[in-house]
């Protein structure tokens, strides 16, 4: 194994998901763990046998319960060269400054009661995912929704989402998705007795900063953590709740009370939504991380990881987001 090899098994092991087989979702623990070892924070104990298929990124640990491939591609040369075939990034026009950015979410947010807190969560995920034995990538864009309750059957189900090359108009090499837009690619109950999400994430029910820190810190954050921590816990709680506007606002407050919050601007999102997006802290150098707030609702919708610069033959550009309340 070379050195390239080396630096993308460390990248990615804990990052790959779990076994297609086991009918449950990533935990809480090992979502921190994966996200922990995505930013550099963890390095993951060396192992014999190099895993067949390392995933980068992909945010939502129900998504990882099966794979739809809907593209495939070469993308790695003998020199570890990677072609850049990844969603064109965001354009962005001026949105004002941070001030202004909070009032008017929480302008948004108060303006309406907004949906009640439940355990459903609909989201459109992307992310790639290199198999190092095969030189390929697999471009996975996918539907999911999930539902669960305490006591009862957790369900996910995963729906092919659009290709992002029409037919006929694909990139050399790229061959057409093995499902039709829509189609159900796989549905996954877990039973009451194998789902063992921390209880400080599956007992929130108020808005206050306590409860929603301790629901975060099922993600291995505190009130001392960066704002890309935090938001990689955000992200985490998102996988399982759709929450009220109230917690929500509070949300946002702590993101912004947490260092290095920057205003990138106005865009429209992987769902055509018209968004603001806000970067926070890096947690390694060459990866920025974006949380995205709906203009309409004040309401972070969404999350989007991208590589500013080629890492050791992994393609600058976004590697992965997940377009939260995908249904609103």
């Amino acid at each position: 194994m070379n050195r390239h090899d080396d630096e993308l098994d460390r990248l990615f092991r804990a990052a790959r998901p779990a076994d297609v087989r086991s009918d449950r979702p990533l935990g809480a623990p090992e979502i921190a763990l994966r996200e922990n070892i995505i930013r550099g924070a963890v390095r993951a104990p060396k192992r014999r046998a190099r895993p067949r298929i390392i995933w980068a990124g992909v945010t939502a640990a129900v998504a990882t319960l099966a794979v739809a491939v809907l593209v495939t591609l070469s993308v790695l040369s003998p020199a570890q060269q990677a072609i850049a075939l990844t969603p064109p990034p965001l354009p962005y026009s001026t949105a004002g400054s941070m001030s202004d950015v909070v009032i008017d979410a929480e302008r948004a947010l108060s303006a309406s009661s907004g949906p009640e807190q439940a355990s459903h969560v609909e989201s459109v995920v992307w992310g790639w995912s290199a198999e190092i034995e095969q030189q390929r990538i697999e471009s996975v864009p996918q539907e999911i929704t999930f539902d669960w309750g305490e006591g009862e059957t957790a369900t996910t189900t995963i729906v092919a989402a659009d290709s992002y090359w029409p037919e006929g108009d694909r990139p050399p090499g790229v061959e057409p998705s093995p499902y039709r837009p829509g189609e159900i690619i796989d549905e996954v109950k877990t039973a009451p007795e194998d789902f063992d999400a921390p209880a400080e994430l599956t007992s929130l029910t108020g808005d206050s900063r306590e409860e929603l820190f301790a629901a975060l810190g099922a993600f291995g954050v505190s009130e001392s953590s960066s704002s890309g921590e935090l938001l990689a816990a955000i992200d985490g709680l998102m996988q399982y709740w759709t929450l009220s506007n109230a917690q929500h606002a509070e949300l946002l407050e702590i993101l912004i009370d947490a260092d290095d919050v920057e205003v990138l601007g106005a865009t429209r999102d992987r769902l055509g939504r018209d968004v603001i997006g806000l970067q926070v802290s890096s947690t390694i150098p060459e990866r920025t991380d974006t949380v995205f707030i709906s203009r309409d609702t004040g309401r972070l919708v969404g999350v989007e990881s991208e590589l500013i610069e080629p890492r050791d033959g992994l393609p600058a550009g976004v590697i992965s987001y997940a377009m939260w309340e995908a249904a609103h």
